[in-house]
C-alpha cells in the first residue's frame, strides 16, 4: 500500500485550469498534466487525508455501468482515508485528481470517444465539479464518493449492500442520493433502504420505484421521520408500497 497525504488546487490554478479546456484538448484527449503538477499551486496538502494511490490505480473506467460505479465507489471510498463531507465539497480537491492520480479512469469513463466541443462539454461536467449538484452527481471522481458517503448513512452497518441498492439504477440515486432533502435524513434514507431490501418489488422495475416514491412523497411529505421508530417508519414504508402497487396493477 502506497498512501500520501491528499493534494489538491489553489483557487488561482483552479480558475486557469477552467480557462484552459479548450487549449489543453490534446492533453483531455490522450496526453497528461505530469509537467504542471510541479506548478506552485498544483499540489496543496492536507495531512488530514492520507490516498492509497495502489488502490486508486485499480479504478476501472471502461465499463461504465451501474455494477462499475458501484465498484469503483467502494475503491475510491477506501483509498481516501480520513476524507470528510466538508472537504468532499472542495472542488478543488476532485479537480487534482481527475487531472493528475486519476486521469487514466476519468478519461476512460467520460472522455474517450469525444472530440471538439462536445469533448470540451465533457470535460466542464466531469473533470471539473462546481457547485453542490457537480460535486454530487456529476464529477468523474466525487460522485463516487458521494454515493459511499450516503450509504454509510442509509446502514452503518452493511453500507456496501445498501450501496448496491442506491446506485441500483439512475432513477433510484436521483431519489435518494441528489436529493438533499432525502439524503440529509438519516431515519429517513435508512427506511427507504430497509423496505428496498424487505419488499423486492419496490426496485422490481424503473415504475415500480417511480411509483413507490411518489407515494412516500404524498403520503410521508409532511411526517417527521426522526420522531418514529424504526416499526412505525417500516408500517409507514410497507402501507407506501401496498398503495404504489395497487396503482400500477
Amino acid at each position: 500500500m502506497t498512501e500520501a497525504p491528499l493534494k489538491y488546487l489553489s483557487e488561482k490554478k483552479l480558475s486557469e485550469l477552467k480557462k484552459s479546456i479548450v487549449a489543453n484538448r490534446d492533453r483531455y484527449e490522450a496526453g497528461d498534466f505530469l509537467d504542471l503538477e510541479h506548478d506552485n499551486g498544483w499540489a496543496v496538502e492536507t495531512s488530514t487525508v492520507q490516498v492509497d494511490h495502489d488502490l486508486l490505480a485499480t479504478l476501472d473506467g471502461t465499463a461504465r455501468t451501474a455494477a462499475a460505479d458501484i465498484d469503483n465507489s467502494l475503491i475510491l471510498f477506501q483509498a481516501l482515508r480520513g476524507m470528510t463531507p466538508a472537504l468532499a465539497r472542495e472542488e478543488r480537491v476532485w479537480a487534482r485528481l481527475t487531472h493528475i492520480e486519476c486521469l487514466g479512469y476519468s478519461r476512460e469513463r467520460w472522455l474517450t470517444g469525444r472530440s471538439g466541443e462536445t469533448l470540451d462539454a465533457q470535460v466542464k461536467l466531469h473533470m471539473f465539479a462546481p457547485g453542490r449538484t457537480g460535486i454530487r452527481d456529476d464529477n468523474a471522481l466525487s460522485r463516487l464518493w458521494w454515493n459511499m458517503h450516503i450509504s454509510t448513512i442509509a446502514d452503518p452497518d452493511d453500507p456496501e449492500s445498501a450501496l448496491r441498492l442506491l446506485v441500483k439504477s439512475a432513477d433510484i440515486r436521483q431519489a435518494v442520493v441528489e436529493r438533499p432533502g432525502t439524503a440529509a435524513r438519516p431515519p429517513l434514507v435508512r427506511a427507504i433502504v430497509r423496505i428496498m431490501r424487505r419488499d423486492p418489488w419496490v426496485t422490481s422495475s424503473e415504475n415500480a420505484f417511480r411509483e413507490f416514491m411518489k407515494v412516500l412523497n404524498k403520503d410521508g411529505g409532511g411526517i417527521m421521520f426522526e420522531a418514529l421508530d424504526i416499526a412505525e417508519a417500516d408500517a409507514l414504508m410497507d402501507l407506501c408500497s401496498s398503495r404504489a402497487q395497487s396503482h400500477v396493477a
